[in-house]
């Protein structure tokens, strides 16, 4: 695959991440703190400000286990594709995404032409619900090999 096409795919992802179009998730925040608020709440039902403080300490002490096991780690897409994806991985990754796109751009691709093809991607990827879904389909595949998700 041309480097040209691998910089303008992941060119895209971090278009589309800046736009929300694929956003960062705020399910694992969310899980995160409702790990501590719950045994907190139920601590001080049941024993007052003493058992909020006991709950507290329960429900952190289930957060740090679950996160030393390697449960409920997020990041950011880009991130988690560099940090833990092999090159090789993430060109692959590219290049499958490439061979979806490439039907939908009608312009011809070339170096002089980088910037406008990029802006071309994202557009069309803006505009049509079936490239997005093929985005996120080998993103969450992608992923999947890693044991992670897309939220």
């Amino acid at each position: 695959m041309e480097v040209l096409a691998i910089k303008l795919i992941e060119g895209l992802l971090e278009e589309l991440t800046k736009t929300n179009a694929i956003s960062v998730s705020i399910a694992g925040p969310l899980k995160d703190s409702a790990t501590v608020a719950f045994p907190t709440f139920l601590g001080g039902l049941v024993g007052g400000p003493g058992g909020a403080v006991m709950g507290a300490m329960a429900g952190t002490g289930i957060l740090g286990i679950s996160k030393a096991l390697g449960f409920g780690n997020y990041k950011p897409l880009m991130t988690a594709l560099r940090e833990d994806f092999t090159e090789q991985e993430r060109n692959s990754l590219y290049e499958r995404l490439w061979e979806k796109l490439k039907a939908f751009v009608v312009s011809p691709l070339n170096q002089a032409m980088a910037y406008s093809a990029l802006t071309e991607l994202s557009q069309t990827a803006a505009q049509n619900p079936e490239v997005m879904e093929n985005i996120r389909n080998e993103l969450k595949e992608t992923l999947s090999k890693k044991n992670m998700v897309l939220c």
